[in-house]
């Protein structure tokens, strides 16, 4: 036996860490699949037993503090408690916390850290429903780089495929292989890339915003396959 797959065997027990929880599913009549993103631990399945028979309410988009011990690949929930405030997401707000929990849930690799990407997940949960739709808009992008950063898939923002400064008043195209390139027929403006790299208080207009978009989406489709997000359905209705 490998010492990795010792490790996984080897009894887990977690004391009160900070998790969301990001997906939920019946399993074995009475009891819930939990998948959350712990802040010190990853993103981690664990089974909540008799949950349903107890009528146990888990929320997404609250905060809580879990415990949970085990052995194998599917550990038990033992505790929770709420370590946030109560935070109700209707309409569009709704939609767009399902669709980032989709890209955890489909793209986070096991039990793999990523304090950063927590930090932020909460951060901009916590402040979804008191900005403009056009920040929204931006803040989701921006969660989008930080998620294909961690996953190793993040771009320089400051430079180009050949080294060069990323010029405000110049147009570029982005190139799956060789990256960002300057482009007298580029959608994305160099001010909008120094945008997402913070180097301007402004934020990019509408039009820019939809170059976003599409621009991340399209990378972010490469690590998605060919499977839909069922979130962006609820786009579209809306």
């Amino acid at each position: 036996m490998t010492k990795e797959l010792w490790l996984l065997w080897v009894m887990t027990n977690i004391e009160l860490t900070p998790a969301f929880l990001i997906h939920r599913r019946t399993f074995q009549g009475s009891s819930l699949l939990l998948d959350f993103v712990i802040r010190d631990y990853g993103k981690t399945r664990l089974v909540a037993r008799g949950a349903r028979k107890n009528k146990t309410s888990f929320q997404m988009f609250q905060c809580l503090n879990i415990s949970y011990k085990g052995k194998g690949e599917l550990k038990s929930l033992t505790h929770w408690e709420i370590n946030d405030k109560p935070r109700r997401l209707i309409g569009n707000d709704l939609v767009l916390g399902l669709y980032v929990n989709e890209l955890l849930s489909r793209l986070l690799p096991d039990n793999e850290a990523h304090q950063k990407l927590f930090d932020e997940y909460y951060n901009f949960i916590n402040n979804i429903n008191v900005q403009a739709k056009a920040e929204k808009e931006f803040s989701l992008r921006l969660f989008e780089n930080l998620l294909l950063e961690e996953l190793g898939y993040g771009l320089e923002f400051k430079s180009d495929s050949l080294g060069n400064r990323i010029e405000p008043n110049l147009s570029y195209r982005f190139d799956d292989c060789e990256g960002l390139v300057v482009s007298e027929n580029g959608k994305i403006s160099g001010k909008t890339l120094l945008q997402l790299d913070s180097q301007f208080d402004s934020k990019p207009n509408p039009d820019q915003l939809a170059v976003l978009k599409k621009f991340n989406r399209g990378r972010l489709q490469t690590l998605l396959g060919e499977k839909p997000l069922k979130s962006r359905e609820l786009f579209i209705a809306n």
